[in-house]
């Protein structure tokens, strides 16, 4: 039998509802101020986009540039809007939930930038494989375009596996346990 008391509440005041500290000592007039511990306060969340890469090049932008940019990167376009100064981009991909790229005018005509843009925080690897991939498109219509080197300088999210998985683990666990019943046995 439990004989422990609980103090009294007054009705209709629920435990939750209780104030932590009061400005004052009247009774009345009291505040509630959340008592929060600093470790239990969440990150800053930043909201907003984020540019990942930018790759300039030149091209008129015939229609056979435009279905090549359309096929290689997977773009949906639409460089003749019906609206002469239409504000939305002239192609856009999607890369993954938070991120795309997008095409867009440069500052002189026949200048364009393929840009990569985040909301989130996509993996570094996933960003480097897109700049790639853009880069390499761009350099299809502007051979001045430098395309970056597929580097293995990328250091791989903590997020990501670094231990084999599928068959090439049970392959190796299983040639480690040959290995661990020939020394028992030997």
């Amino acid at each position: 039998m439990n004989t422990t008391k609980r103090a009294a509440v007054p009705p209709g005041i629920t435990a939750l509802s209780r104030p932590v500290a009061c400005d004052h000592d009247e009774p009345g007039r009291c505040r509630a101020k959340a008592a929060v511990s600093p470790a239990a306060k969440p990150a800053p969340v930043t909201h907003g986009r984020r540019t990942l890469f930018s790759v300039a090049f030149a091209s008129p932008m015939s229609d056979l540039d435009i279905a090549r940019l359309a096929r290689v990167l997977d773009l949906d376009t639409h460089l003749h809007p019906k609206l002469h100064n239409s504000p939305a981009s002239p192609g856009v991909r999607r890369l993954d939930f938070d991120s795309g790229l997008f095409l867009l005018r440069g500052p002189e005509d026949g200048s364009w930038l393929l840009e990569g843009r985040a909301w989130g925080d996509p993996p570094r690897e996933l960003v480097h494989k897109w700049h790639l991939r853009a880069a390499a498109a761009a350099h299809q219509l502007d051979p001045t375009v430098t395309v970056p080197l597929r580097s293995r300088a990328v250091a791989p999210s903590p997020d990501s596996a670094t231990r084999p998985v599928g068959r090439a683990a049970n392959k190796r666990l299983a040639r480690i346990g040959r290995r661990l019943l020939r020394l028992e046995s030997g």
